[in-house]
């Protein structure tokens, strides 16, 4: 084997090991991943309720990707569509993201406060 080859061989397996063990691609839902936020549920529900807007609260984050995030707003359909996992909220910031909630509204309902893990609070 050729000095290339035996290198290409190590890293090949090294990048295996290594995606292997990553958190966010490993199958089952896994605390602390993207794969878990438990506000989907909830926010389907709203969204089948009319609840048709979204609106990002940071809460009292400092984190710069959430406080970039405070106040942007979507529909309640596009924040659900297009996910690469089953975590609404934290693939718009970040796993385990305990500070930012969003709000949820719809015309003539009360507007509700959902967090990461799927606590609602109306407001």
């Amino acid at each position: 084997m050729t000095t290339q080859s035996n290198y290409s061989t190590w890293l090949k397996k090294i990048v295996k090991v290594a995606l292997l063990q990553h958190p966010y691609l490993k199958k089952e839902a896994q605390p602390g991943n993207r794969r878990q936020d438990l506000s989907r549920p909830i926010l389907e529900n709203l969204l089948q309720q009319g609840y048709d807007t979204v609106t990002w609260d940071s809460g009292t984050s400092v984190c710069p990707i959430c406080r970039e995030l405070h106040n942007q707003k979507w529909s309640l359909a596009d924040f659900l569509t297009g996910l690469l996992h089953d975590a609404p909220i934290a693939e718009k910031s970040h796993p385990n993201d305990k500070s930012c909630f969003v709000i949820i509204q719809g015309p003539g309902l009360q507007s509700i406060r959902v967090d990461y893990d799927g606590n609602m609070e109306y407001l």
